[in-house]
């Protein structure tokens, strides 16, 4: 299992205390047509990350994730979770919280602002871009937390893409964060395809939904 921030995520974990990470296909758990089963038997991996950066896994703040475009604002304070109907998971600053979403297609988004310190992260697949998932969140980190776009970076993570697709999905995800406000420097694109690669991603089209599920986690680490 990789378990090291990949070089699109440099520039968030550049930041003292930042914790972005996207884990990838773990071998030597079973695929499988039921995505709460093989969630389960990834857990303890996908724990194991988060225990090796000194991070409590009780901490994980997860979506119920339902192909919408709802976004939760999420803190240290447990509640229920994943939460019912969300897409998107976003936080103060200070929040020692850790927010994760979970693909296997459809693209993760991260969002740092560079001046408060908020994070987000969003699920926007197919239907989560056509509903600009993406835009609720910045709408939503501005209006709770003050959040400028301008002052904000935003990642794209591997996902599903042409030829292989036939939506563009990062091109459309990329369109709206610039339209949100943040600047076309500060928008990156991992450029990479899940379907090209199921040696190294999960892909739900590829493998006929036969597969696992990949995850997308943005925190902070102890001595932050």
């Amino acid at each position: 299992m990789s378990t090291h921030a990949p070089a699109y995520l440099e520039r968030l974990n550049a930041v003292k205390g930042n914790f972005a990470r996207f884990i990838a296909r773990i071998p030597e758990v079973p695929v499988s047509t039921n995505r709460n089963a093989v969630i389960d038997a990834l857990t303890p991996h996908h724990e194991q990350v988060l225990k090796d950066a000194g991070i409590n896994p009780k901490l994980l703040r997860r979506a119920q994730q339902v192909h919408g475009n709802k976004v939760a604002l999420v803190g240290d304070i447990g509640c229920s979770y994943p939460i019912e109907g969300a897409d998107a998971l976003y936080c103060g600053g200070k929040a020692d919280c850790c927010l994760g979403i979970y693909v296997a297609d459809c693209a993760a988004v991260w969002v740092y602002d560079t001046v408060s310190g908020c994070r987000g992260l969003a699920h926007s697949g197919k239907l989560g871009t056509q509903q600009n998932i993406v835009g609720n969140l910045l709408n939503s980190m501005h209006k709770y937390l003050g959040v400028n776009p301008e002052d904000c970076i935003a990642v794209i993570s591997p996902c599903i893409r042409p030829p292989h697709y036939e939506v563009d999905i990062p091109t459309a995800i990329k369109a709206q964060l610039a339209e949100a406000g943040i600047l076309e420097n500060n928008i990156i694109d991992s450029e990479l395809d899940t379907a090209a690669d199921t040696t190294t991603f999960y892909s739900y089209r590829v493998e006929k939904g036969n597969t696992g599920r990949m995850l997308a986690l943005f925190g902070r680490t102890p001595e932050a």
